[in-house]
Protein backbone atom coordinates (compact mmCIF):
# COMPACT_ATOMS: atom_id res chain seq x y z
CA UNK A 1 0.00 0.00 0.00
CA UNK A 2 0.96 3.32 -0.90
CA UNK A 3 0.47 6.64 0.94
CA UNK A 4 0.08 9.74 -0.30
CA UNK A 5 2.07 12.03 1.32
CA UNK A 6 0.76 15.44 1.91
CA UNK A 7 2.55 18.07 -0.21
CA UNK A 8 4.78 20.29 2.10
CA UNK A 9 3.64 23.87 2.84
CA UNK A 10 5.48 26.82 1.69
CA UNK A 11 6.83 28.48 5.28
CA UNK A 12 5.78 31.90 4.02
CA UNK A 13 2.38 30.93 2.98
CA UNK A 14 -0.86 32.59 4.68
CA UNK A 15 -4.05 30.93 4.91
CA UNK A 16 -7.14 32.15 3.85
CA UNK A 17 -8.28 32.47 7.19
CA UNK A 18 -5.56 34.39 8.28
CA UNK A 19 -5.57 36.97 5.29
CA UNK A 20 -9.11 37.53 6.03
CA UNK A 21 -8.26 37.84 9.80
CA UNK A 22 -5.45 40.41 8.48
CA UNK A 23 -7.40 42.29 6.17
CA UNK A 24 -10.51 43.11 8.97
CA UNK A 25 -7.98 44.20 11.57
CA UNK A 26 -6.14 46.15 8.90
CA UNK A 27 -9.48 47.86 8.44
CA UNK A 28 -10.31 48.66 11.81
CA UNK A 29 -6.94 49.87 12.56
CA UNK A 30 -7.36 52.31 9.48
CA UNK A 31 -10.67 53.66 10.46
CA UNK A 32 -9.48 54.18 14.54
CA UNK A 33 -6.29 56.33 12.42
CA UNK A 34 -9.00 58.41 10.67
CA UNK A 35 -11.34 58.66 13.67
CA UNK A 36 -8.03 59.55 16.42
CA UNK A 37 -7.00 62.07 13.69
CA UNK A 38 -10.25 64.05 12.99
CA UNK A 39 -10.82 64.19 17.11
CA UNK A 40 -7.11 65.82 17.29
CA UNK A 41 -8.17 68.39 14.16
CA UNK A 42 -11.80 69.19 16.55
CA UNK A 43 -9.76 69.19 19.53
CA UNK A 44 -7.55 71.21 17.79
CA UNK A 45 -9.08 73.75 16.25
CA UNK A 46 -9.50 77.75 16.63
CA UNK A 47 -12.01 78.92 15.44
CA UNK A 48 -12.99 81.72 13.17
CA UNK A 49 -9.17 83.32 12.54
CA UNK A 50 -10.64 86.51 11.62
CA UNK A 51 -13.15 88.36 12.82
CA UNK A 52 -14.67 92.14 12.46
CA UNK A 53 -12.48 94.91 14.71
CA UNK A 54 -14.30 95.91 18.56
CA UNK A 55 -14.26 98.86 17.01
CA UNK A 56 -14.96 99.74 13.41
CA UNK A 57 -15.05 103.04 11.08
CA UNK A 58 -18.24 102.28 8.99
CA UNK A 59 -17.43 105.62 6.65
CA UNK A 60 -19.07 108.87 6.61
CA UNK A 61 -22.96 109.64 7.64
CA UNK A 62 -23.12 111.04 3.87
CA UNK A 63 -21.77 107.03 2.95
CA UNK A 64 -25.55 106.31 3.93
CA UNK A 65 -28.42 108.10 2.15
CA UNK A 66 -31.98 108.02 4.38
CA UNK A 67 -34.20 104.86 3.86
CA UNK A 68 -31.12 102.63 2.69
CA UNK A 69 -29.75 99.27 4.15
CA UNK A 70 -26.12 99.37 3.39
CA UNK A 71 -23.98 95.98 4.40
CA UNK A 72 -20.23 97.16 6.21
CA UNK A 73 -17.98 93.97 5.61
CA UNK A 74 -15.16 95.61 8.03
CA UNK A 75 -17.86 95.00 10.76
CA UNK A 76 -20.32 92.27 9.42
CA UNK A 77 -23.04 94.36 9.80
CA UNK A 78 -25.91 96.11 7.80
CA UNK A 79 -26.72 99.81 8.44
CA UNK A 80 -29.74 100.87 7.84
CA UNK A 81 -30.48 104.88 7.72
CA UNK A 82 -33.90 106.18 8.24
CA UNK A 83 -35.07 109.41 8.54
CA UNK A 84 -33.05 110.73 11.77
CA UNK A 85 -31.48 107.40 13.02
CA UNK A 86 -28.97 104.62 12.22
CA UNK A 87 -29.21 101.40 13.53
CA UNK A 88 -26.91 98.24 12.77
CA UNK A 89 -27.06 94.69 12.78
CA UNK A 90 -24.66 91.72 13.07
CA UNK A 91 -25.00 90.17 9.49
CA UNK A 92 -23.83 86.90 11.50
CA UNK A 93 -27.17 84.27 11.42
CA UNK A 94 -27.44 83.13 15.00
CA UNK A 95 -28.14 79.51 13.64
CA UNK A 96 -24.73 78.54 12.51
CA UNK A 97 -22.94 82.08 11.82
CA UNK A 98 -23.59 82.06 7.87
CA UNK A 99 -23.77 85.96 6.66
CA UNK A 100 -27.33 86.96 5.89
CA UNK A 101 -28.11 88.76 2.84
CA UNK A 102 -30.81 91.21 1.84
CA UNK A 103 -34.21 90.18 1.10
CA UNK A 104 -36.19 92.23 -1.75
CA UNK A 105 -39.05 93.87 -0.21
CA UNK A 106 -37.21 94.18 3.03
CA UNK A 107 -35.54 91.89 5.70
CA UNK A 108 -32.87 89.65 5.86
CA UNK A 109 -32.36 85.63 5.02
CA UNK A 110 -29.80 82.81 5.77
CA UNK A 111 -28.53 81.77 2.53
CA UNK A 112 -27.54 78.30 4.27
CA UNK A 113 -30.78 77.37 5.75
CA UNK A 114 -33.38 79.61 5.49
CA UNK A 115 -33.62 82.11 8.28
CA UNK A 116 -35.65 84.73 7.57
CA UNK A 117 -35.46 88.02 9.59
CA UNK A 118 -37.44 91.44 9.92
CA UNK A 119 -36.54 94.73 9.14
CA UNK A 120 -35.08 95.49 12.72
CA UNK A 121 -33.78 91.53 12.64
CA UNK A 122 -36.90 90.15 14.40
CA UNK A 123 -37.21 86.42 13.97
CA UNK A 124 -39.36 85.77 11.10
CA UNK A 125 -38.93 81.86 10.17
CA UNK A 126 -36.17 79.34 11.86
CA UNK A 127 -34.42 77.13 11.88
CA UNK A 128 -32.26 79.71 13.81
CA UNK A 129 -33.88 80.59 17.89
CA UNK A 130 -32.92 84.07 18.39
CA UNK A 131 -32.88 87.42 16.40
CA UNK A 132 -30.16 89.56 14.62
CA UNK A 133 -27.78 91.25 17.23
CA UNK A 134 -28.67 94.48 17.68
CA UNK A 135 -24.73 96.62 17.22
CA UNK A 136 -23.68 99.38 19.06
CA UNK A 137 -23.54 102.93 15.99
CA UNK A 138 -22.53 106.34 16.88
CA UNK A 139 -22.59 109.15 14.82
CA UNK A 140 -19.07 111.12 15.61
CA UNK A 141 -18.93 115.01 15.90
CA UNK A 142 -17.17 115.14 12.62
CA UNK A 143 -20.00 112.89 11.38
CA UNK A 144 -17.83 110.00 11.03
CA UNK A 145 -19.78 106.14 11.98
CA UNK A 146 -18.36 103.67 13.97
CA UNK A 147 -20.44 100.78 15.25
CA UNK A 148 -18.98 98.20 18.06
CA UNK A 149 -19.06 94.80 17.29
CA UNK A 150 -18.55 93.29 20.58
Amino acid sequence: MSQAKPSPEPINAVSRRRFLALLVHGGWAAALGVLVYQIGRFLGAEGLQTGPAPLVIAGKLADFPPETTIYVPEARAWVQREAASLTALDAVCPHLGCLVQQKEGGGFRCPCHGSEFGVAGELERGPAERPLRQLEIQTQPDDIVTIRTT
